[in-house]
């Protein structure tokens, strides 16, 4: 290593004895571009105007001495190796050197091989510490440019934060303001959703005091592009609903709607479960598109599962929807869920699954509606710990009893 770039290094000789200037030039000038002065003085003034690589000084010189220079010289680049060349009587100056920072000492008499093995070490060492210096110079422009690419994903967080807010204020006229009083229907209702907007949402539409319906849909996955996507479900329940239906007929319709919508956008599908409830006659005529089975809490003690009966909605336009239909008698108890309650995974990662699920329902079938909902929804979190849910989670309850 003789060069640096287009350059050879450049070496700086002092010593006021111009056989030993001569002699450490002719050992050198073959492999370096070599400076020789015979004062301190003058080589200071020329180091501070060029780029010298290593200075070979004399202790003992005229005017300003080795020490003295070499203190000059760290003021103006800590990073040029200074050599210094002594005899035996000045040891003790030169290892008092070394420790205010002289890379080496010669002693007098010296060789070639000393001369050329010390210069190719602090060379070594320079090129060290400017590679060290260029890189961390580097560095600090790269965590600069960090910071400012932080700074602009923090902004732009904030405003993703502010928009996402925005959305699911939006999102809540999706979802009822109030719960309805129906004859001898109550509702009580637990809904968390994953992230601040979401893919779940449900909805009653009252005709009159004995009629109304009820919609609970589950879109699939969470977050901006499952509510993106409920809006759309929304707009294709509201259209299709104002034909006043049948649920197997509804059903049908959302399902082309959604069809028809998918062309111009990316694929997704929904979960839905559309009843319709005749208080005249005590009967929900229902069809449940692929929303985890509610359950009937029957005032006799029995339960009764409202088993899917159609495909998903949205994915085939040839899907076949039925209707099916169940009494409901005064006691009886209605909970709906989507599959965010039992999907959930505890710190072990298990999940909850539907058996411990049930299992829940059962201890406290005989609750009152709202206590079963807050019930379920407390055990659920209390599987789930300080573990995040993996997905919204939407709980339904109704009750049809006799109140005062």
């Amino acid at each position: 290593m003789n060069n640096i770039g287009d350059r050879k290094f450049h070496i700086a000789i002092i010593d006021d004895d111009k056989s030993v200037n001569f002699l450490i030039n002719r050992i050198l000038e073959d492999e370096y571009a070599v400076s020789s002065y015979l004062s301190a003085e003058d080589a200071l003034g020329a180091i501070e105007l060029s780029a010298v690589d290593v200075v070979i000084t004399d202790v003992n010189l005229p005017g300003m001495d080795g020490l003295e220079l070499l203190r000059h010289i760290q003021e103006k680049d800590d990073n040029i190796p200074v050599i210094l060349i002594t005899g035996y009587t000045d040891i003790d100056t030169a290892i008092s050197a070394l420790k205010s920072g002289a890379f080496d000492f010669i002693l007098k008499p010296f060789n070639t091989d000393q001369i050329l093995i010390s210069v190719q070490k602090a060379l070594e060492s320079r090129r060290l510490v400017v590679e060290n210096r260029t890189l961390l110079k580097e560095l600090t422009i790269k965590n600069s440019e960090l910071e400012k690419l932080n700074l602009q994903i923090q902004t732009r967080n904030v405003e993703i934060e502010n928009e996402l807010d925005m959305a699911s204020n939006l999102q809540q006229c999706i979802f009822p303001v109030t719960y309805p009083e129906i004859g001898k229907f109550r509702f009580s209702v637990k809904f968390k959703p994953v992230e601040k907007i979401s893919g779940d949402f449900f909805d009653f539409m009252v005709y009159d005091e004995n009629h109304f319906s009820f919609i609970l849909a589950d879109v699939s996955g969470h977050g901006l592009p499952a509510a993106l996507y409920s809006a759309m479900v929304k707009m294709a329940i509201t259209s299709v609903e104002e034909q006043n239906l049948n649920p197997a007929a509804f059903m049908d319709g959302v399902n082309r709607f959604l069809i028809n919508a998918q062309k111009k956008m990316s694929y997704n599908y929904v979960t839905i479960f559309y009843g319709s409830f005749d208080l005249d006659t005590k009967r929900l005529r229902y069809c449940n598109a692929g929303i985890p089975a509610p359950v009937i809490l029957k005032s006799s003690g029995d339960i009764v599962m409202l088993d899917p009966n159609g495909p998903f909605v949205g994915i085939f336009d040839t899907s076949i929807y039925m209707d099916a239909e169940v009494a409901i008698d005064t006691g009886d108890k209605i909970l709906f869920y989507t599959d965010g309650v039992f999907e959930c995974t505890n710190k072990d990662d298990k999940i909850m699954g539907q058996k411990i699920l049930f299992e829940l329902i059962k201890k406290v079938q005989q609750y009152a509606m709202s206590e079963i909902v807050t019930s379920l929804f407390g055990e659920v979190e209390k599987f789930c710990g300080e573990n995040r849910y993996n997905d919204d989670i939407t709980l339904v309850g109704m009750s049809y009893s006799d109140f005062p």
